[in-house]
Order: C-alpha cells, then sequence, then structure tokens
C-alpha cells in the first residue's frame, strides 16, 4: 500500500509540474518574442543609419570628384574666370576666386618675392543643396 502511495505522490508531483511547465513555457514565450522584437527593432535602426551614412559618404565621393574635376580643368586662375559655375549630371558647382599674395619661404635660402595666386573656393551641391566646399589655390599667368 504505501508503494501505491508513492507512486500516486510521484503522479501528483509529475502532473503539477506538467502544468507549472505549461505555463512557464507560454509566459518565456512571450518574453523571448518581446526582448527579439526590442533586438530587431534596434538591428533595424542600425541598418538604416548605416545605409543613409553609405550613401552620404558616396555623396561626398562624388562631389569631390566633381571638384577636382573643375580644379583640374583650369592651369590658371584666369581660366576659372572664364566658368564661374556649371552642372555635371545631378551636381551643380560654383566657382570663386580670390586674389591673394603667398609669400614663398625656404629654409636656409633668401627671401623670395611673395607670389600672386588665387585662392579658388569650389562649392558643389546636389538639388540645391550644397555637399561639399573645396578650397584650392592656382597660379597666375600674369599677376592681377
Amino acid at each position: 500500500m504505501k508503494h501505491w502511495h508513492l507512486r500516486s505522490a510521484r503522479s501528483r508531483l509529475l502532473i503539477h509540474s506538467r502544468r507549472l511547465v505549461r505555463g512557464l513555457s507560454l509566459l518565456e514565450a512571450l518574453v523571448a518574442m518581446a526582448i527579439a522584437a526590442m533586438a530587431f527593432a534596434a538591428l533595424y535602426k542600425t541598418v538604416g543609419q548605416s545605409s543613409k551614412n553609405a550613401m552620404d559618404t558616396d555623396d561626398r565621393v562624388q562631389a569631390a570628384l566633381v571638384a577636382r574635376s573643375v580644379l583640374a580643368s583650369a592651369t590658371f586662375a584666369e581660366d576659372l574666370l572664364n566658368q564661374a559655375s556649371g552642372e555635371a549630371g545631378v551636381w551643380q558647382w560654383g566657382v570663386q576666386v580670390s586674389p591673394t599674395t603667398v609669400a614663398i619661404r625656404e629654409e636656409g635660402a633668401p627671401d623670395m618675392p611673395p607670389l600672386e595666386a588665387a585662392m579658388v573656393v569650389v562649392q558643389v551641391a546636389r538639388n540645391g543643396s550644397s555637399v561639399l566646399t573645396w578650397t584650392s589655390w592656382k597660379p597666375y599667368r600674369r599677376a592681377p
């Protein structure tokens, strides 16, 4: 009889533990889904920001190529005065040329006369929004 009583207690414990496991597994599933949802939301935001950063970097690279092309099209500052603005595909660019004097110093050498040059600022925009401003120097063919 004691043997039957022990078996009955085990059966009750097993049935009780199965009910407990079912309840906990549902609760665990809900918690796991909530955690997964938060993780996917954070991942979505990170991937979206990475895509935006990649596109912004690509725009800057293309704008830099346009600016370099504009600067390479002119050997002297006077050449840039004839082409103050323009378009290259979806890009718009503008050039500002400002005459200036550049002091030339070399260590151990006598002072040289200053060089007449132009500070050239190329601004590149896309859809009216500035993407890049590039500053460089160009010599004059003849001093202004």
